[in-house]
């Protein structure tokens, strides 16, 4: 009796072929655990099925291999390429890239089922000679070891030196790659029975053809079957295949962006199981995990919709291994400000205290550390611990900050934490002691290598991947995301091994797929997943993903040609099914124009800011602002003078910008300690003094600062700070030789004088508070210094244009000195002068001029207050705007007047 390959291109067929022909005593052999379900369920008197992997793993455990468990797989191939020569790759080694790229190739080679002794054959050159040797040591180490892993299961079962073939009936499959047909021709008896979805000589089923020419090549005897598609899921495969009309009971529908496509699925889904199908008997496919789980679990929420799935993510992309990940990065960053504050305010923790109130009240500052945040000592690991004891620190902070208590409410997170601590217990070496490093390397890779169900449940509605799909029978079958690089993903060849090498060796007897085999493959799996629809077919796409991105259909897509107008609903009919919540219900409503109350009250004012109409949120305050009532400096004169908006926005409501804790030393830092070397350079300043005395005084005033800043937490050097410092202290150095920071003829007065004045104008009685930099008696009489770091000096509005400078008038107002002019610290010269020394010459600058537009802005600007006027009121190119720490809660579009 020989062993039969039955072939036609209907699933329902094959079924009805295999049905007719299949034996007790033949063994069930399925693509997953959920299609021998399906397949027990139509075949009389099968016993229990199993996966084509199961039964390679069954063959080599009986001959006394054990699989690598997932966390252990890194550390098999690390150590199998440990004392590898290899010439190109050799540099690249330390690179974490490399080693995952070289793990992928490996996974393919074997898929592939190339011998390594062929392999290195055909290799020519440095890089495929360091594959064909990466390859071989695998596959040595493997076979001296006895392990294997999932990629290599078939590859090592098939070159078993005994295989107890078993007769047994395989079916599901749309193709087999060549480790597959391998074990197969191998393990399968004598009168054991083969499916395949086949009709020959067309393109759109290459790779099925592949392994057809394959199994022929193994031995198997080939046989047509009969029939007509019986179900509209084999309706759809053969107008796919013949390129006829889109079946009836087939539905296409587009969408706008993913989420809407997504609705529509799942309303759908609701409407069928109201109907009385059974969730077991809906599934939705899905190509592109990534881009569709997150929106399928959160409406699936909303809808309170049963999902199941057997797709696994790591558990570093859970919210638990999210905040596991954050305590290792407390630990990497040194527990910087920004990296506790990340830690505690993660929505997942709840410390026995507000995190976010204690985040605010610790800015400014920012200081590092955990003693800053209360009694928290203890989720630092010590350089020197033990694994338990490292372990029991993590479960405090799981336990403490209420992960545990979660659990209850979230089977989700419970699973989650379960595999964490399972997988920590059993890799940890118990009482040992190890470094810190260590422990947080274990942690890492445990987040990394553990995966978690993305979706729980018992049963409810099936989100597959078409691989998943295979050999399965549901009644009603949605497929997402039908459009170009999601459906299919755009399949890539490796750079180590390209199109190029693929083909060489290929002439060379050395067959592993290119990218035109690896895109029929995903065509295949395609046609696998549609055919066991027996009802209902829906296919759909977006037009422009999360991002917004404009899709172009798939080729799958368009080659089913238009739909006819009454095979199936538009997404506009989805749209307008019933509604999956509340919420969904409420947004529609409002669409329609039907508003509750409170919405409608919004969106009058709404309206009423766009059309510029003066009104609540309009930065219209019901009371003005005194000016005579506040003590103003320079710079809330700059920041008014800039944007009332802005200056309401953080003077009087505290929405302070946002700083970065842990990013490198601002300029504001930097300015801190330029001056202060000015400054001490002039301190018991002596007509005379060398400047190598100046010099000194200078670096012992930056030393000085440096220290302070580092006390009160405004300083947090990184590990450049040694080289940003000294290029600070060489600035200062080179501000003191200048020409321009002592001109002959000078005498300083004062260093940072301190200064409380007032100014009249008109009805507004001005109080000011400011330090001046460093008064001097020159030739020309007083003349007051005020510091810039580099070459930017800051003005306020004139007439739309951000021009008008008016800190200088204001300290030659309450000096009584005649002059006055901006310093640049890095560029050792003059940058602006006011006052009368800046007349004459060319220059056409007025003194006079300059105090009148500065008592007019003044007085402007106290008119507004007084009348509660704070709108937002940028200069006209829009430069207030530019770095803005407001803009998010702004009033004016696009950050312009």
């Amino acid at each position: 009796m020989t062993r039969l390959l039955l072939h036609h291109p209907a699933s329902s067929a094959l079924l009805a072929g295999l049905e007719e022909r299949f034996r007790p005593e033949l063994l069930p052999v399925v693509p997953n655990v959920q299609a021998g379900r399906d397949l027990r369920g139509s075949l009389r008197g099968a016993g229990r099925a199993i996966t084509l992997t199961q039964w390679a793993r069954e063959a080599l455990q009986e001959a006394g291999w054990t699989p690598l468990r997932p966390g252990e797989r890194e550390v098999f191939f690390r150590r199998a390429l440990t004392g590898l020569a290899l010439e190109y790759l050799g540099p690249l080694m330390d690179r974490p890239g490399t080693l995952r790229r070289l793990d992928r190739l490996v996974a393919e080679l074997l898929r592939a089922h190339l011998d390594p002794a062929a392999v290195g054959a055909v290799a020519s050159g440095a890089r495929q000679r360091d594959v064909a040797a990466v390859y071989a040591a695998y596959v040595q180490r493997a076979q001296a070891a006895r392990r294997f892993d999932l990629p290599g299961t078939e590859f090592f079962a098939s070159r078993l030196p005994t295989v107890r073939p078993r007769a047994a009936a395989v079916h599901g499959f749309v193709y087999f790659d060549a480790s597959q047909v391998a074990f197969l021709g191998r393990a399968l008896a004598e009168g054991s029975l083969l499916t395949l979805p086949l009709e020959r000589g067309v393109p759109a089923l290459r790779r099925t053809e592949e392994t057809f020419q394959a199994l022929l090549g193994a031995g198997f005897q080939p046989e047509a079957l009969g029939g007509v598609p019986g179900r509209n899921g084999d309706r759809l495969v053969q107008a796919y295949l013949t390129r006829a009309p889109v079946p009836g009971g087939v539905t296409r529908a587009e969408f706008a962006e993913i989420e809407a496509e997504v609705r529509a699925c799942l309303g759908q889904v609701r409407a069928w199981l109201a109907q009385g199908s059974r969730p077991e008997a809906v599934a939705v496919v899905v190509r592109h995990e990534a881009t569709y789980l997150p929106t399928l679990a959160d409406v699936a929420r909303e809808y309170a919709l049963p999902l199941v799935s057997g797709l696994q993510v790591p558990l570093l992309e859970t919210p638990l291994g999210g905040a596991v990940q954050a305590w290792v990065d407390a630990h990497t960053r040194g527990w910087t400000y920004g990296a506790v504050a990340r830690l505690l305010t993660l929505p997942l923790l709840r410390p026995p205290f507000d995190a976010l109130r204690q985040a605010r009240a610790l800015r400014p500052a920012c200081p590092p550390g955990l003693d800053a945040w209360g009694d928290l000592g203890w989720l630092e690991l010590p350089p020197e611990t033990s694994w338990r004891a490292g372990i029991r620190v993590l479960q405090r902070l799981i336990t403490e900050f209420g992960i545990s208590e979660r659990c209850q409410q979230e089977p989700g997170l419970n699973v989650a934490l379960r595999m964490l601590v399972d997988r920590l217990e059993a890799e940890a070496r118990r009482d040992e002691d190890c470094t810190r490093e260590e422990l947080l390397g274990l942690v890492t890779h445990v987040l990394r290598t553990a995966t978690v169900p993305t979706l729980l449940g018992r049963s409810g509605v099936r989100v597959a991947t078409p691989l998943a799909a295979l050999g399965r029978r549901f009644d009603h079958v949605w497929v997402l995301g039908l459009s170009d690089g999601l459906f299919p993903v755009r399949p890539s060849e490796d750079p180590l091994l390209d199109s190029a090498v693929r083909a060489e060796w290929r002439e060379s007897g050395v067959h592993l797929p290119d990218v035109t085999s690896l895109a029929t493959v995903q065509e295949a799996l395609f046609l696998g997943s549609v055919a066991g629809a027996g009802l209902d077919v829906v296919l759909s796409r977006p037009r422009r993903d999360g991002g917004g991105r404009t899709l172009r259909a798939s080729p799958y897509w368009l080659r089913l040609g238009a739909a006819p107008e009454s095979a199936a609903p538009d997404s506009a009919s989805f749209s307008s099914g019933p509604y999956g919540s509340e919420a969904e219900r409420a947004l529609a409503a409002a669409l329609a124009g039907d508003l509750p109350p409170a919405a409608r009250e919004r969106r009058a004012t709404e309206v009423a800011r766009a059309g510029g109409h003066a009104g609540a949120h309009q930065g219209q305050l019901d009371a003005g602002i005194d000016v005579s009532a506040r003590r103003w400096s320079p710079s809330q004169l700059h920041a008014v003078g800039a944007c009332r908006f802005r200056w309401f926005t953080q003077k009087l409501l505290g929405l302070e910008e946002g700083i970065d804790p842990d990013g490198g030393e601002d300029r504001r830092v930097t300015g801190t300690l330029l001056h202060a070397a000015l400054e001490g350079a002039l301190q018991d300043w002596q007509p005379g003094d060398a400047p190598e005395v100046l010099a000194g005084r200078a670096e012992a005033a930056l030393h000085r600062s440096e220290r302070e800043l580092r006390r009160v937490g405004t300083l947090r050097p990184g590990p450049l700070w040694p080289t940003q410092r000294e290029e600070i202290r060489r600035t200062a150095l080179a501000a003191l030789r200048s020409e321009a920071f002592l001109p002959p003829g000078w005498q300083p007065r004062s260093r940072e004088q301190a200064l409380d004045f007032t100014l009249e104008v008109g009805p507004h009685v001005f109080q000011f508070r400011g330090v001046v930099d460093r008064v001097d008696e020159t030739p020309d009489g007083l003349t007051v210094t005020d510091y810039k770091t580099g070459s930017y000096i800051s003005r306020v509005i004139q007439d739309g244009v951000m021009n008008l400078e008016v800190q200088l008038p204001l300290y030659l107002h309450a000096t009584g000195a005649v002059s006055g002019r901006y310093l640049s610290v890095e560029g050792g010269k003059v940058l602006k002068q006011a006052g009368r020394a800046a007349e004459g010459g060319r220059s056409k600058y007025d003194w006079a001029g300059h105090q009148a537009q500065v008592h007019a802005f003044l007085g402007d600007l106290g008119d507004a207050l007084a009348a509660g006027n704070v709108a937002p009121s940028p200069d006209g190119k829009g430069e207030a705007c530019t770095y803005c720490g407001v803009r998010a809660v702004c009033r004016v579009a696009g950050g312009s007047a």
